[in-house]
């Protein structure tokens, strides 16, 4: 710092040359900044406009450049007033102590008055330009942090009603979520910039006349620390609402302490720094300048009443609500129920009992659609099947499967879908251009779909869609349009309509070509060129002589990536899925959900890094493969979503807009379910006193797959449920630290009743098994066991499939399909079938024998276990219960509590036959 003075207050000048070319570098690299701005903005409007949403990013840029230019204008000028009535308070009358000036020639160090026209003046007008620009550059990162909560501000000026209260205060949930955090915006702002220009303020009375800050508050400074104080005071006001996302009580929101006592420790603490902001300009009209004590005071008290708060809550806490927590705690139990149900769409849950009967025929499941839609291909088995068998080259790849249901020769068919897309990253060698990658290489084409239960003779999923070009084998599916611009995995840029012809697909040894006759992409004129070089940093895009003005460049081409450029606000699940539509183009559709973790009382939970207590399945995204067009439509059009439609008019579209064949292939987000899931396992628990004691939680019970023991996912089915056949997604529920199956949930994925949920609930006397159980007991089938054994002996890797619990015709049926792969990783086979249906197990080549090999021994099991002889003898009776009690016995060593119990029921029923029996004789 004594340097840079002395470099200052010094007669000593640079070279003369040397300012010049400071003021060029930097006018080059402002420029060059500016430019890379101006094209990435320009760049980023032609590709709005190229998808039909130039008014989004209107909206969207308009907003954030008035926040920046008044967040930075505002900041500018109150830095700039301050700083002059500052200047001219010490060029009034300043004292400076001599250390400071020691640079100065003769400067003496005792104490030296200095006059205006004498040294001090020169030394303010050598820093006022760099000061000058330091405020610029503050005021422009003050402004750029205002433009960064555009979305709040725009949520605020469009805000809708939730038609709900918060149960503390009464206030609109809304309120929590438009109206507070945008006044908490305005309020951070402010107290952020007053609090820079007292620091300011401080320094420069400190530098130049620091006795001004012995006793006595500057009118300069005073002027600053009144409206600090001010906002400092509403925005501890505003705090006392944030009881509402407490953590410390008995559940998540205001609890007992919260509501009688922190609530009111920011009202105090606003009413002190509100009376600072008063007794400031008081204590000036009673001397010439405030005291410096009463910030000073009013910091100490605040300091006092926090920790008098704190430690009251405390003492509150430990002695009152403790030992009295469940009475004193349930009203605000029920608030957190209520409103965790409610923030995660669960309040409409519909709860039933699911009896069972378990009387099941092979008649019944002949030909069902139920059975034959149950699911015999998981998707990691049958994504690497499809992986080796049809990506064809190396450069096309599958990335996901997608489950979805077609009608199929007349039939409503469960089916995997998978897109092949094109692979750059897989050119290898000299094949690896710029060209190729950007050129030539520029789509993936078709689709393969296989029904989720067909196999053929080899163990080999039959593929109904197949092959390059697609080759379709069923009637209801037509392409028109197999080709894939816009996909999972087309993370690069590239240019169509160029001078060079784009590879298409392989035929023999030939390979055909096309050109892109779509409308996806920016046209490459003369000036969008330019933007796009710069933007792209990529000179060949400018200088290649394949590229002309009829070339389009297409960007962000990956489907989740190009929804969140539009909708960056909207929450998208992991699984975009791939559908056809009935004019045969590819689609894919994306769910999209609005959250929040500003609602009252709602337990937060976490998806993708990201944290919130609020989630709604709002938005389907729908994306055409080949344009890359995207539609948004509304699924549940929440508050939060009203607000962005009035935001963004047009950019929503109605369900009701939707065609019925993308209707059709609707599907509900797993990972919404998951979450709803998860949330339901604590939260179906409605009673508090229950709710505390965490006496009925639930969770998701574990199976395992090949031999890792891992957390049952959520899967489809079609189910025949209500005299129709329904695409359902389920899930069962064990009890936490047991694992027999309690209830199951599912969800409906087909309009008009789509997102219905329903909780299906076993009676408490039923002892219902659950997946690992289930795989126990498959454990100790001695055929099953020695066939696993001998299989994994012969060098063959034994995949166990998901196990499927499968609610049919008030009965449960498990289902787990059985591979077989080298453990040189060749093609998973399906080798069998294992099913299990009322405590009989068997393992076949296909469901369908499976299946008719349990409901036969269950049929048998049944019948000799409800049959009581009339008329039996003495003998007979004591036979047949020492039959049942050893029955008993070995289900009871084996774990099957089910059987057990049905067993000793005869037993029971036995003994008494018996005494009726031997009271006649």
């Amino acid at each position: 710092m004594s340097l840079l003075f002395s470099y200052l207050m010094s007669g000593e000048r640079s070279d003369p040359l040397s300012l010049p070319l400071k003021a060029f570098f930097l006018f080059i690299l402002l420029l060059f900044f500016g430019v890379t701005l101006f094209s990435r903005f320009v760049l980023d409007y032609k590709w709005f406009e190229s998808v039909g949403y130039p008014q989004v990013f209107l909206v969207t840029l308009t907003a954030r450049l008035f926040l920046f230019a008044l967040g930075s204008l505002v900041s500018f000028l109150l830095f700039l007033f301050f700083w002059r009535w500052c200047k001219r308070s010490i060029l009034s009358s300043v004292t400076v102590f001599a250390p400071f000036w020691e640079q100065i020639e003769g400067a003496s160090r005792e104490y030296i008055d200095v006059t205006p026209e004498t040294s001090v003046r020169r030394v303010i007008k050598s820093i006022e330009m760099p000061l000058l620009l330091l405020f610029a550059l503050v005021s422009l990162l003050a402004g750029l942090g205002l433009s960064a909560r555009w979305s709040t501000v725009l949520l605020y000026l469009n805000k809708a009603s939730f038609g709900a209260v918060d149960p503390i205060f009464g206030k609109d949930i809304g309120f929590y979520i438009f109206t507070l955090p945008f006044v908490n915006t305005i309020l951070n702002y402010l107290i952020a910039l007053f609090i820079l220009i007292s620091l300011v303020l401080i320094l420069a009375y400190l530098s130049f006349n620091w006795r001004l800050l012995g006793e006595e508050i500057p009118p300069s400074l005073q002027a600053a620390l009144i409206p600090l104080f001010l906002f400092l005071a509403a925005k501890a006001y505003l705090s006392r609402f944030n009881i509402l996302y407490s953590a410390t009580g008995a559940v998540y929101g205001a609890g007992y302490v919260d509501v009688h006592i922190n609530q009111y420790i920011p009202l105090i603490i606003s009413i002190i720094l509100l009376g600072t902001a008063i007794a400031i300009p008081v204590s000036s009209l009673i001397s010439t300048r405030g005291s410096i004590k009463i910030p000073v005071a009013a910091v100490a008290l605040v300091v006092v009443v926090s920790i008098l708060g704190s430690g009251t809550a405390w003492f509150v806490q430990e002695f009152k609500v403790s030992p009295n927590e469940i009475v004193l705690e349930e009203p605000f139990i029920e608030n957190n129920i209520r409103l965790t149900n409610k923030a995660y769409g669960l309040e409409g849950v519909h709860e039933e009992i699911y009896p069972l009967t378990y009387n099941l025929t092979i008649d019944e499941i002949t030909d069902s659609p139920s059975i034959k839609n149950i699911r015999l291909w998981d998707h990691r088995p049958l994504l690497t099947t499809f992986q080796q068998r049809q990506e064809i080259r190396t450069y096309y790849g599958f990335s996901n499967l997608a489950v979805d249901r077609y009608h199929l020769n007349g039939e409503l068919v469960q089916t995997w879908l998978a897109a092949r897309e094109m692979l750059p990253d897989k050119l290898k060698g000299t094949a690896d251009t710029w060209i190729n990658r950007h050129l030539i290489y520029t789509h993936g084409i078709g689709v393969v779909m296989a029904p989720v239960n067909a196999v053929d003779e080899q163990g080999l999923p039959e593929m109904i869609v197949k092959d390059i070009p697609p080759r379709i084998e069923v009637e209801g599916i037509k392409i028109t349009q197999p080709r894939i611009y816009y996909g999972e995995e087309t993370n690069n840029y590239i240019i169509t309509n160029t001078n060079r012809e784009e590879f298409d697909y392989p035929m023999g040894d030939e390979n055909q070509y096309t050109t892109y006759k779509g409308k996806g992409g920016i046209p490459l004129t003369p000036l969008n060129k330019i933007f796009s070089t710069i933007v792209l940093g990529e000179v060949k895009l400018y200088t290649s002589e394949y590229i002309t003005e009829e070339s389009r460049l297409h960007l962000y081409r990956n489907v989740n990536e190009r929804a969140e450029k539009i909708t960056p606000y909207i929450l998208f699940d992991n699984d975009p899925h791939t559908f056809i539509s009935s004019d045969g183009r590819i689609y894919w559709m994306l769910n999209g959900f609005l959250t929040t973790e500003r609602y009252p009382y709602a337990e937060p939970t976490r998806f993708n890094n990201n944290r919130f207590n609020y989630i709604q399945d709002s938005v389907k995204a729908v994306i055409d493969a080949y344009n890359g067009t995207i539609t948004y439509y509304i699924i549940k059009n929440d508050p939060l979503l009203t607000a962005y439609s009035k935001i963004y008019p047009g950019l929503f579209k109605p369900l009701s807009s939707m065609p019925e064949d993308f209707k059709a292939h609707l599907r509900y987000s797993e990972d919404l379910f998951k979450i709803q899931a998860n949330i339901y396992t604590v939260y179906h628990m409605k009673n508090p006193e229950v709710f505390y004691n965490k006496e009925d939680r639930w969770e998701i019970p574990t199976e395992k797959y090949e031999t890792a023991e891992i957390r049952v996912e959520p899967y489809n089915v079609l189910l025949q449920m209500d005299d129709k056949l329904q695409f359902l997604t389920i899930l069962p529920f064990t009890p936490v630290g047991r694992d027999n199956m309690i209830s199951w949930m599912a969800v409906k994925q087909d309009e008009p009743e789509y997102g219905e949920i329903t909780v299906y609930k076993f009676t408490k006397e039923e002892q219902i098994y659950g997946p690992s159980q289930i795989e126990a007991r498959i454990d100790q089938d001695e055929t099953i066991s020695r066939d696993l054994t001998l299989w994994g002996q012969s060098g063959s890797r034994v995949i166990r499939g998901n196990l499927l619990v499968i609610p049919y015709k008030n009965s449960i049926i498990y289902i787990e399909p059985l591979y077989l792969a080298a453990e040189t990783g060749s093609i998973p086979e399906l080798k069998r079938v294992i099913a299990f249906y009322n405590n009989s197990v068997a393992m076949e080549p296909t469901l369908n024998e499976a299946l008719k090999k349990v409901l036969g021994a269950s049929n048998r099991t049944t019948s000799r276990e409800v049959t009581i002889p009339e008329e039996g003898t003495i003998d007979s009776l004591i036979q047949q219960t020492i039959e049942h009690y050893n029955a008993a016995k070995k289900a009871l060593i084996s774990g099957d509590i089910e059987a057990y119990g049905r067993e000793m029921k005869n037993v029971e029923r036995l003994l008494q036959k018996l005494e009726e029996e031997t009271g006649e004789k």
